[in-house]
């Protein structure tokens, strides 16, 4: 398939995906339709067993227990995790009994690792969210057998059935409350809780787990089931950049963060960590800019990053107000604000077998100043990881010299194309860089660069 520039490519936009069906929009660009994000409601983390006369509506349970000891994540088969997804998914239970259901899950299960992962994905793969229960805010029973007699819930649902199903399995679980950045709701008037996910027990060490997370996403309103492993015993110092539990202790961190602290992170999602990526220059949330902005980050190996600005309503800038540079593991964002304000600076990824970049960081910047657009990129700019030097500038003066410097590895030219007079004018060659001065009588300069085996001259980037 030929690449093309996001802005080119009519089948790239952007739309809005919740993350384990929370209130915080994550973008990613994709082939597919746009979503909605849903408004904060109220509700509890409930447990499995509540006193007759007790509202499952509003009780929330805290839970702790002496001295927990985080277990070692790395120690899990990816392999296997999938096969015990497969087999979960493989599970056909219409009942409302969670005693029922563990029975068809315990044979499957050699061992306290498997019966954790086996609830897990049998849970995410079988009860939807229920988006109508949170925006209506019309909060129902969330009670396990409630949750599978309905075959959806909101947070606190699935917090209570991973609970009880798990115990009926042999483990010891706790529910965990917390603040989760873009949780699904407010727990009564608490600012600290406003989600729930659950800890469980293995082989005498402790892990961290988030069935709604792991669920699906919601699109245009409504569920769409879309299974994510993630979720489960996620490590520690990567579930913190999103889950701040009440109680420090489930953390399981050695040194736990406090609230300043976590409120002061960037939004980082899951693929942030998937993708291998480390904050290099901006570690804060909080961004204080002049008109323009440069962040670097790096990435793992075989990773691709992009960026998108969005204005303070939370609508996406056209492209030409960011531009995204991977060069050797290294990517450098520079983004220019039309004008001072509020915004958001979304930093996208992907690796090489993929189509789509998903969002894996999010800083809020206020810009001071505003600044000058950047040159259109094309598909071949990012895949061949080119970095340009100068200029930076989206419009070239006319009828003066601008000096253009620009590293291309792997190419064996690099022009700047004419194309009122189809003519192609080449720059100096000195390694991988391609420098040249040139005095600009035309519109729309296109630099493009031709590679061993081709004869064909392929868009790299584009000026007005």
């Amino acid at each position: 398939m030929t690449k093309k520039s996001p802005k080119a490519n009519g089948g790239f936009f952007l739309a809005l995906m919740l993350v384990g069906l929370i209130g915080a929009g994550i973008w990613y660009f994709s082939p597919s339709g746009g979503s909605k994000s849903l408004p904060p409601v109220n509700l509890g983390a409930i447990a499995d067993n509540l006193p007759q006369g007790i509202n499952p509506k509003t009780l929330v349970v805290t839970q702790r227990v002496d001295n927990p000891i985080a277990g070692n994540t790395v120690s899990f088969s990816v392999n296997e995790g999938e096969r015990l997804d497969n087999l979960a998914g493989g599970i056909v239970y219409q009942g409302t009994s969670v005693k029922e259901l563990a029975a068809l899950i315990r044979p499957l299960a050699n061992n306290e690792w498997e019966k954790a992962r086996l609830a897990y994905s049998w849970i995410t793969q079988n009860i939807a969210y229920d988006v109508p229960m949170a925006e209506t805010r019309n909060i129902d029973d969330l009670r396990p057998a409630t949750v599978l007699a309905r075959g959806e819930t909101i947070c606190s649902g699935y917090s209570n059935l991973y609970q009880a199903l798990a115990k009926e399995l042999g483990l010891e679980v706790v529910i965990i409350e917390g603040f989760a950045k873009g949780g699904d709701v407010i727990v009564g008037d608490d600012p600290d809780v406003n989600h729930a996910w659950n800890g469980v027990k293995i082989d005498g060490k402790w892990y961290l787990l988030d069935t709604t997370w792991g669920a699906g996403i919601v699109s245009d309103g409504k569920f769409e089931a879309k299974f994510n492993p993630t979720y489960f015993a996620t490590p520690p110092e990567q579930l913190i950049v999103s889950h701040f539990p009440r109680e420090s202790q489930w953390q399981l961190l050695p040194q736990p963060y406090d609230r300043q602290t976590f409120d002061t992170l960037p939004a980082l999602t899951p693929r942030f960590f998937r993708d291998g990526i480390t904050l290099v220059s901006h570690k804060k949330n909080n961004i204080v800019a002049g008109g323009d902005l440069e962040v670097t980050i790096r990435t793992g190996n075989d990773v691709q990053a992009v960026a998108q600005l969005m204005d303070n309503n939370g609508q996406p800038l056209d492209k030409q107000y960011t531009l995204s540079q991977n060069h050797r593991g290294q990517v450098t964002v520079n983004a220019a604000f039309p004008q001072p304000g509020d915004y958001q600076l979304l930093i996208l990824s992907k690796n090489s077998q993929e189509e789509t970049y998903y969002q894996a960081i999010a800083y809020d910047v206020t810009a001071q100043g505003a600044g000058q657009p950047f040159p259109s990129t094309y598909g071949t700019f990012s895949d061949k990881q080119v970095r340009l030097i100068s200029p930076l500038g989206r419009s070239l003066p006319q009828n003066q010299a601008s000096y253009f410097q620009i590293q291309v590895p792997g190419a064996e030219k690099v022009v700047l194309v004419d194309r009122e007079r189809r003519e192609l004018i080449p720059l100096d060659r000195t390694g991988d860089i391609f420098t040249g001065s040139e005095i600009i009588r035309f519109d729309n300069v296109t630099v493009a660069a031709q590679f061993p085996g081709s004869k064909q001259f392929w868009s790299l980037l584009e000026y007005d």
